[in-house]
C-alpha cells in the first residue's frame, strides 16, 4: 500500500509540473481556496450555538453573572453593550436554574434576601438600615414588572419615630422610574405606583411619594395640579372609552356579516362635561293644609256697685236709707286666627357629567371581487340596499339621535390586502434544530463537492498520463472504468453515511491528509 502511495504522490507532483504555469497558479489557489473552505467550515461546525442567558441586565447583575459563568468555567458571549450575556444553547436552562439558586440576576437592587445571612452583633441601626434597603429593593423590583416601565429604584425617607407628637415627622419615598422607548405612563399607572408605595411603608401618604422619570420630570406633580386645580385627563379618558366601545361594537356586528377584516369604524364623540345642578320648588294652591290655629276669648259680666247720699250717715250699717244701686253691663270677646300652608315640592337634580352631544361616525367596508381578465381581481362595490340596511345596523348599535345632530357616513371602498403573516408557532421548533441540521447538511455538500468537482479530475487527470499497459488501449480503458466505478462507490458511501463523511474529512484536515 505505501509503495502504491508514492506512485500515486509522484504521478501527481509530475502531472502538476507538466501543467503551464498560469495553470499551476490557479490549481495552486483552488487547493489553497478549498483547504481554507473546509477548516471554516470545520470550525463554524463545530461552534456551539449560543442563546440568551438573560438580557436587559444592570451592570451590577450582568458582573455578578459574568464572575459566576468564569468560576463555573462556561463559555459565554456578551451583546447589546454588556446588558446580553449568551451561553450555548445545550446548558442555557440549566445555567439559569444554577443562578436562579444564588440569587441572581437581583434585579437591579438587594431584597428581603438580605436576611438570609444572619451575622452576630450587628447593632439595632444596622438592621433597620439593611430592612429599608430590603424594602427599597423589593418596591424596585414590584414597580419594574409593571407594563411599560423596564426599571425603577426606590428610595424611602424614614425618621425615627419620636415620643413628643410636635416633633413627629411623617416617612416620605421618591421612586424614579426608568420606561421603554416610546412608552409613558398614563395618570391611572402613575396613581397605582403612589399607591403601591404608600401602602407598602407604614405611615406613608401618598400625598408624600414623588415619582420621576429617567429625563427628571416630576410625573406627579403634574397630576395633583390638575387635580387642584379640578382638571385631569378623567375627561379625555371617558371620551376615548366611548369613542372605542362604540368602534368595538359596529366592528363586532358588521364583521360577522361582511368578514372580520373587511370593516374599519371610526367614531368621534363630542361629551359635556359640565357639571349641572338644578333645584326646583313647586307649589299645588290646590291641596292646602292648616298649619297653625290661635283662639283668644274674652268675656265680662256686670259687678254689683254702692249707692245712696255720699258722707258719714251712708257709711252706717244700722241706716235704712242705704239703698243698692242698678247692675253693671255684661260684655263678651273672641279672636280666632288661623294659618294654612300650601303644599310644595322641592327637587334637586344633578346631571351627569360625560354626557354624549353630537357623534361622527364613519364606516369603511371592503366590497366583493371578481376575476378579471388576466385573472386580476376586479373590486365590485356592495349594492345601495345592502349598504342601507347596514348604515341602519351602525345607527342601532351607536344610538343615534337625530336631535342631537348625529353623523353617520357609511362607504364600500376596496382595502388593500396584505400578506397573511407566518405563523409563529410553526417556526418555534424549527429554530431550535435548524442550525445544527444546516450545519450538517452543509458539511455533506461540501464533502461531495469536493470529491466530484477536485478529487474526481485530479485522480482521472492522473490516469490519463499514466504509461500505457501491454494490454493497450485496453488497459487505460480498465484503468478508467476502476476509477469511475471507484468515484460511484464513494458517493454512494457519502450519501448513506453523511455524518461519518464529515468526519473523515475533518479527521483527513486534522492530521494532514489521508494516511494508509
Amino acid at each position: 500500500m505505501g509503495a502504491r502511495l508514492e506512485r500515486l504522490w509522484s504521478q501527481l507532483a509530475a502531472f502538476f509540473l507538466a501543467q503551464p504555469p498560469a495553470r499551476r497558479v490557479a490549481i495552486g489557489a483552488v487547493g489553497l481556496l478549498s483547504m481554507a473552505a473546509v477548516l471554516g467550515l470545520a470550525w463554524w461546525a463545530q461552534r456551539p450555538l449560543y442563546r440568551p442567558l438573560f438580557t436587559n441586565l444592570s451592570e451590577r447583575d450582568a458582573s455578578a453573572i459574568v464572575e459566576a459563568l468564569k468560576a463555573e468555567k462556561v463559555p459565554f458571549e456578551l451583546e447589546d453593550g454588556g446588558r446580553a450575556v449568551l451561553v450555548p444553547a445545550e446548558h442555557q436552562y440549566e445555567l439559569r436554574l444554577t443562578l436562579a439558586s444564588r440569587g441572581l440576576p437581583e434585579g437591579g437592587g438587594v431584597g428581603f434576601e438580605i436576611f438570609d445571612k444572619q451575622t452576630l452583633g450587628q447593632t439595632d441601626f444596622l438592621q433597620r438600615l439593611n430592612y429599608q434597603r430590603a424594602l427599597q429593593g423589593e418596591l424596585g423590583r414590584t414597580i419594574g414588572q409593571l407594563g411599560g416601565v423596564e426599571a425603577a429604584r426606590v428610595h424611602l425617607a424614614l425618621p425615627e419615630r419620636s415620643l413628643f407628637v410636635a416633633e413627629d415627622r411623617r416617612p416620605s419615598a421618591s421612586v424614579v422610574v426608568k420606561l421603554v422607548q416610546g412608552r409613558t405612563l398614563s395618570a391611572a399607572q402613575i396613581d397605582g405606583i403612589v399607591h403601591l408605595v404608600a401602602a407598602s411603608v407604614e405611615g406613608l401618604q401618598p400625598e408624600a411619594v414623588t415619582v420621576v422619570d429617567e429625563a427628571g420630570r416630576i410625573l406627579t406633580s403634574d397630576r395633583r395640579g390638575a387635580e387642584a386645580a379640578g382638571t385631569s385627563n378623567a375627561p379625555l379618558e371617558i371620551q376615548q372609552s366611548v369613542e372605542r366601545g362604540a368602534e368595538e361594537r359596529i366592528e363586532s356586528m358588521l364583521g360577522a356579516i361582511v368578514g372580520r377584516d373587511k370593516v374599519v369604524a371610526r367614531v368621534a364623540a363630542s361629551l359635556d362635561f359640565s357639571r349641572v345642578e338644578r333645584t326646583e320648588e313647586t307649589y299645588d294652591p290646590d291641596r292646602t293644609a292648616v298649619r297653625t290655629q290661635h283662639t283668644t276669648r274674652e268675656e265680662t259680666i256686670g259687678a254689683k256697685t254702692p249707692g245712696g247720699a255720699p258722707g258719714v250717715q251712708a257709711n252706717l250699717t244700722n241706716d235704712p236709707a242705704a239703698a243698692a244701686g242698678p247692675e253693671g253691663p255684661k260684655s263678651e270677646r273672641r279672636d280666632e286666627s288661623q294659618s294654612y300652608e300650601v303644599s310644595k315640592v322641592v327637587s334637586r337634580t344633578v346631571a351627569p357629567v360625560g354626557a354624549v352631544k353630537q357623534l361622527s361616525v364613519a364606516v369603511l367596508i371592503d366590497g366583493t371581487y371578481s376575476e378579471g381578465e388576466g385573472g386580476k381581481r376586479v373590486f365590485n362595490a356592495r349594492p345601495s340596499d345592502e349598504m342601507d340596511r347596514l348604515r341602519e345596523l351602525v345607527k342601532s348599535a351607536v344610538g343615534f339621535s337625530e336631535s342631537r345632530g348625529d353623523k353617520i357616513e357609511v362607504a364600500s371602498v376596496p382595502f388593500q390586502s396584505e400578506p397573511p403573516p407566518v405563523a409563529e408557532g410553526t417556526l418555534g421548533p424549527l429554530s431550535r434544530w435548524a442550525p445544527a441540521m444546516v450545519t450538517r447538511l452543509l458539511g455533506v455538500v461540501f464533502a461531495a463537492a469536493m470529491l466530484l468537482y477536485v478529487v474526481r479530475p485530479v485522480v482521472l487527470g492522473v490516469a490519463a498520463r499514466l504509461p500505457a499497459a501491454p494490454g493497450g488501449r485496453g488497459a487505460l480503458g480498465g484503468m478508467d472504468a476502476a476509477v469511475a466505478q471507484l468515484t460511484q462507490e464513494n458517493l454512494a458511501l457519502t450519501q448513506q453515511h453523511p455524518e461519518r463523511a464529515a468526519q473523515l474529512v475533518r479527521e483527513w484536515l486534522r492530521v494532514g491528509g489521508p494516511e494508509a
